[in-house]
Order: C-alpha cells, then structure tokens, then sequence
C-alpha cells in the first residue's frame, strides 16, 4: 500500500529512538521557551533602548526655578531614584549613553521599578536611532512643557496641558508601543500626582492664610464694635450738649436784647448830660473864682485887724483881750474861707473834666446799646442752630447705635466663618494633598507568580506536542491492516505507543513549567498527574483528527492550538473564539491544570471526565479509521 504525505499512514509505524527523544523534547522546548519568554513579559524591559529628547525649558515660580523636564526625563530613567529625590534631574551628554542598569539595582532590592534603557540625546541623534532600529522609541519633552505643567497654578484662561510625543519604529517588537506607552503614562502619573499635590498643598495653606484674615478681620470688627459703642455713647452726649446749647442762647438772647432796650433808654436820657456838665463846670468855676476872691480879701482883712490889735495890746487891758479873741475868730474864719477856696477849685477842675469826658460816655452808651442789639440777633440766630445741631446730634445718635449694632453682628459673624473655615497643620495638608490627588487607590494583592503562565504554557505545549507526536508516528499503522489480528487490538496497539509519549511528555512539561512557580507538594503532585493525564487525552485527541482527517485533521489540531493561544493570552478576543475555546479540549485541559493549583476542585474533575470522553471519542476515530483502511480494493491488493 502507498503512503501518502500527511495522510493516516505517514510516518513510522514503529519510530526509532532518536525519534521518540526528540518528540518529548518538541513540546519541551515549545513550554519551556514559552515560560521563559513571557512568563513575566515586563521584568526585562532593560532590554528595550529607548531616546529621551528633553527640549524643556524651566520656568520660575515664586522665585523657584521648577525644571519639570529634567524631572520628568529622571522618573523615565530611574523611577525608584526619582521617586525618592524628585528634584534628580539628568542632563544630556555629547555621546548619548545608556542609563544605569536596571539589573543592578533590582539586585539590591527587587522592590524597584524596572524602566527600559533610556538614552538622553539630541532630537537629531534620536531620529537617527529611531530610523536605524537602535532605538524602539522615542519620547520628546517639548520646550514649552514646564509653563504649561504650572499654568494651573496661574490665571484659569491660561491653563494649558502639557504634553509628551512618543514615536515609535515598525521595525520595533509587536508589544513595544504597547510597553512604551505604559512606562511613559507611569512616569506621567507621578508626575501628575507630584503636581496635583502641589497644587492642593497651595489650596490647603491658601486655606489657613484666609482663616487667618477673617480671624483679623472678625478682631478689627470687634475693635469697630466697641468704637462704634463709645461713638453712640458720645453722640448721645453731643446731643445732650446741644440741646443745652440751645437753650443758653435762648436765654442769652433775651438777655441782650434786655440789655439793648435798657441801653437805648439810658443813651437817651443821658442825652443832655453833655450840657448840664458844661454849666455845672462854669458855675463851679465862678463859685471857685468868688470864694478865692473872698478869701483874698479876708486873709487882708485879718492881717489889717492883727495890726490893730497889736496896737491895742500895747496897753493890756480887757479890751486887748477881746481884740486878740475877735482876731483868733476872724484867723480861724479865714482859714476856713482858704480851705473853701481849695475845694471850690478842685470842684471846679472836676467838673471840667466830667464835662469833657460826658459826650465821649454818652457816645459809648448809645454804641453799647446798637452792639446789644446785635448780641441779640446773634444770639437768636445760635439758638436756632442749636436747635439743628441738637437734632443731627439725635440723628447721629441714633446711626451710630445703628453701626454699633451691624459691627457687633459682622463680628459675630466673622468669629462663626472662621470657626468654619478649616485649619491644617504642615501635616494635615502634606496628607490631604496625597489623597486628594490620587482618591481612590486600587490595593490589589498580586498573583502567584507563574499561576497563570504555567497551566496557560503547559496547556500549549502539550497540545502541540500531541501534534507533534502524529507527525512522527502513524496514526493508523499499516503493518498489521492486513494481519488477522482484530480491528480493535491494532488501534489499542496504534494509541500506545503515542500515549505513552504523550504521558511523558506531561511529566517533564510540569517538571520544567514547575520549577519556577511556588507550589506545595500537594499541588506539585496534582499539577504533575494532570498534565500527564492531559498528555494522553492529548495525543489521542490529535491522533483521532489525523487518523480520520489527515492532513485535513492535523490542520485542525494546530487551528484548536492556535485558538487556545489566543483566548489564553488576552480576555478581548472575539466571542466566536472565547465561545470555541471553552469546548475545546484544550479549554478543558486549561482548566483541570488551574484546578490543580487552586481548589476549584468541581472544575476539575469535570474536566476530567471531559476529557475522558475525548480521548474517547479520539480511541473511536482511530478505530473507525483501521477499519476503513482494512478494506483493500482488490485490485490494489494484486
């Protein structure tokens, strides 16, 4: 009988050593390559070089100078670094030279952020690097990235967000892009938390410097208050005092206007003092010149009769006697008569002086009495001011009981806003600032290492291991079609061997997936037992395809591989692939080996029993396709 290519007899009935060794080693290589290259796609990302152009300019606020590009280029470089001291800042050199190795500080302590291979550089040599494959991208901070960073800060209308370009190479892995945008958009979240807490820890002291103002303000209301009292208390003086005002003018205007008319009637008869004066003063004069005359004529008179006397007294007697008497009278009358003649004198000299001085009185009278009228009218007119004084003074009483009263409520209610008005201490606001900037904090406890990757691997490559153990051994030997040996002893016979191969093939799977993930013994052992389990139903299952389709059917075999790739890898495949990928075997062997390392014990042993069914279903295609086979024309049997 021929064979054909990629038909149910292709391949060795009976495969030789070096054949078996290398079917187990095909679906090692296929697991092991898969675990070791992504198992942890992002813990190498060292191996990716990437350009930084920092074209930035810094700008000055507060007097600070703020490089945000330096610092945004030093988070892309060394994100643990710049994490610790925001304020690194690196700086591009003549040779553009690789940032420090990731390895070497992830050796000192795992906990750091791994970064790609970042080279500082020039936008020429970046082009350059991108445009020969050196480079897998490209991120350029633009010159205007720190004012627009800061503008929110600034006035409202002149906000503007900063941006960062990213540019990319087709010649650049398929998950490049996607990583670069990653570990960009992490470093801009840093950023952006470092500017947002910023920018809160601003609002928050703006905050206390406003609590502070009303509380100076509520202070100065109070002062205003309590000048606003003692303002009222005035007023009500003033208007006290100006009512008192009022009526002392009252009274000082009828005063005087009594005092005019009293004025007016004494200028009037003290009209004609002027002349009587003047005659007094000639009578006194007269009177005055008449006792002088007569004093004059006595004072002889006396001195003749002295003589006489003295011619008498020459001869004493009794009429000497009477003589000296009569002479001291007549000395004594005449003495007195001198005395007249002095006071009629001076009477005299008086009322000369009074008539000179009464017209300059008189004058004075009659002015005393215009000026008194004048006091009056005055006095009149001050006592009608006072009365408005009086009034406004009531007024102003009254208004500024009215200030009293506001400036004691705009104090109360400054002392209640700034009771209201929250406080932070350099603590508080240090925190709020970090909360409020990122509010909701996503605390997710990571996953096992490995328990994804290695049911997901282990999956794959025992399924492509079953497919490679059909392309090395017959699905439908030939060799003992035509024997008399029963159809069903020479399928059991024809899955044997393959099964065998595919049970160990299982085994070294788990060994080698195993032994980078943390297991117990209990789940080593499950995990262990499932994937050879797996390797037989596996290998069945391919065998069946290829023994009732051929090539047909091992085209299938890597379609269902293929599928379980995809629907393993990401949750957004189609829903006509999720869909088939659940009823495959290989979605059932995904989750009898998930089973094995968590306690969703139910999902495996329905899995089992599924794949049970599909190996057996596989043991009948294989017996269908000996019987087909044992069928020989006769004419090819000549």
């Amino acid at each position: 009988m021929a064979r054909r290519d990629f038909s149910a007899t292709s391949g060795s009935e009976r495969p030789r050593r070096l054949t078996i060794i290398g079917l187990v080693i095909a679906p090692l290589l296929i697991g092991g390559v898969l675990a070791w290259a992504l198992a942890t796609p992002v813990a190498n990302l060292d191996r990716v070089t990437a350009a930084i152009v920092n074209n930035d300019v810094p700008v000055t606020v507060d007097g600070q100078s703020i490089p945000l590009g330096r610092q945004f280029a030093a988070a892309l470089m060394e994100p643990s670094a710049a994490a610790s001291d925001p304020s690194a800042s690196p700086t591009p050199s003549a040779n553009p030279t690789p940032s420090a190795s990731v390895d070497a500080a992830a050796a000192t302590d795992s906990s750091d952020t791994q970064t790609f291979d970042w080279v500082l550089t020039n936008s020429e040599e970046a082009a350059a690097g991108l445009a020969s494959g050196r480079y897998a991208a490209v991120v350029t901070i633009p010159s205007d990235f720190s004012a627009d960073a800061t503008s929110i800060s600034g006035p409202a209308a002149d906000a503007q967000q900063a941006t960062v370009e990213i540019e990319t190479t087709p010649d650049s892995a398929w998950l490049d892009p996607a990583l670069t945008g990653a570990v960009t958009q992490g470093a801009v979240d840093a950023l952006n938390t470092q500017l947002i807490s910023r920018y809160l820890g601003q609002v928050y002291e703006g905050f206390n410097t406003i609590d502070a103002q009303i509380g100076q303000a509520a202070d100065g209301a109070q002062q205003l208050a309590a000048g606003a009292a003692s303002a009222a208390a005035g007023a009500d003086g003033l208007a006290a005092g100006a009512g008192d005002l009022a009526t002392g003018l009252t009274s000082l205007a009828g005063g005087a206007a009594s005092l005019a008319r009293g004025l007016g009637e004494l200028g009037t008869l003290a009209g004609g003092l002027p002349g009587q004066t003047a005659q007094l003063a000639a009578g006194a004069d007269a009177v005055a010149s008449a006792v002088g005359s007569a004093s004059s004529r006595l004072d002889d008179a006396t001195a003749a009769f002295g003589a006489v006397v003295a011619d008498l007294c020459q001869t004493p007697g009794p009429l000497c006697d009477r003589a000296s008497a009569a002479l001291a009278t007549l000395q004594a009358a005449a003495q007195q008569v001198d005395d007249l003649a002095a006071g009629a004198g001076e009477v005299a000299a008086g009322n000369d002086a009074l008539a000179t001085v009464m017209p300059v009185l008189v004058d004075a009278i009659d002015a005393s009495a215009t000026g008194s009228a004048d006091v009056a009218a005055g006095a009149a007119a001050s006592s009608t001011g006072a009365d408005s004084l009086a009034a406004g003074a009531d007024q102003l009483a009254a208004g500024t009981e009215q200030v009293d009263a506001g400036a004691g409520q705009l104090a109360d209610g400054l002392t209640e806003a700034t009771e209201q008005i929250p406080t932070y201490s350099d603590s508080d606001i240090t925190t709020l600032s970090s909360v409020v900037s990122r509010p909701v904090e996503v605390d997710q406890a990571p996953s096992q290492a490995g328990l994804q990757s290695a049911p997901l691997f282990t999956m794959l490559a025992l399924w492509l291991g079953g497919l490679v153990i059909v392309l090395g051994v017959q699905a439908v030997p030939t060799r003992m079609l035509l024997t008399g040996a029963g159809s069903g002893s020479i399928a059991l016979r024809a899955i044997a061997v393959p099964a065998a191969i595919g049970a160990a093939q299982g085994l070294l799977v788990a060994i080698v997936v195993l032994g980078s993930v943390a297991v117990s013994p209990l789940q080593w052992i499950a995990f262990a037992a499932s994937a050879v389990y797996i390797g037989v139903m596996f290998t069945l299952a391919n065998q069946g395809l290829a023994a009732a389709f051929g090539g047909a059917g091992r085209l299938l075999s890597l379609a269902i591989g293929l599928i379980a790739l995809a629907a393993g890898l990401s949750s957004t495949v189609p829903p006509l692939i999720k869909t088939l990928s659940v009823g495959l075997p290989t979605g059932m062997g995904l989750d009898l080996l998930l089973a094995a390392l968590t306690d969703q014990a139910a999902a495996g042993w329905f899995a089992v029993g599924s794949l049970l069914i599909t190996g057996i279903g596989a043991f009948v295609l294989v017996l269908l396709s000996v019987l087909a086979r044992r069928r020989v024309p006769v004419a090819e049997a000549r």
